[in-house]
């Protein structure tokens, strides 16, 4: 497991209420993109800058729910992706049994922030999801990290531009993401 650190909060640029979580290594050089909605990046920005309110929002509430029933949370771990989704897991520990507790990754982030305990990722999936910088500024992300309709663009970007190849590419991953739905019934009962 490689532990990571909140790099920054960023509105996407087609879409002011999406964000993003830049999420970096300790002591490295790779990161990753996580998406947001509103509400979960203002859960992270509040946790990132101490911000206390009067009365204790979600993540506070959870945190002191918690506390009260004598559950420790020991760590969050980004272990998985699908159709371009994280997926985390609270290790927790009540009464010396350790527990772990699926969870949206902006939430788990969120509550790591809170308690003040590490984010892990798993290496392998660090390696295979790490966004690379380019030269004037730009990050450029695995296929696979993206979200259908970001795909969908880029594709159809690709063709204007005569990148078949990639425009293949871009369509096979849409593609392998509806090929694990389970497919209609036909067949009619009498």
């Amino acid at each position: 497991m490689v532990e990571l650190l909140v790099d920054d909060i960023m509105s996407k640029v087609s879409d002011h209420r999406a964000h993003v979580l830049m999420l970096k290594e300790k002591g490295g050089w790779r990161r990753i993109i996580v998406a947001l909605g509103l509400l979960e990046a203002q859960a992270i920005a509040f946790a990132v800058r101490d911000v206390k309110t009067e009365r204790p929002l979600t993540h506070d509430l959870f945190g002191v729910f918690m506390n009260e029933f004598g559950i420790t949370m020991e760590y969050v771990l980004i272990n998985d992706i699908c159709d371009g989704t994280f997926r985390a897991r609270l290790h927790c520990v009540q009464n010396n049994e350790a527990r772990d507790v699926d969870a949206r990754t902006s939430d788990a982030v969120a509550l790591a922030l809170r308690a003040g305990v590490p984010i892990f990722i798993e290496e392998e999936l660090l390696n295979r999801m790490c966004v690379r910088s380019e030269n004037n500024g730009a990050i450029s992300i695995p296929i696979t990290a993206a979200d259908e309709g970001t795909l969908r663009a880029a594709m159809e970007n690709a063709v204007k531009e005569e990148n078949y190849e990639l425009a293949m590419k871009l369509k096979e991953e849409i593609d392998s993401r509806h090929s694990s739905m389970p497919e209609p019934d036909n067949t009619e009962t009498k």
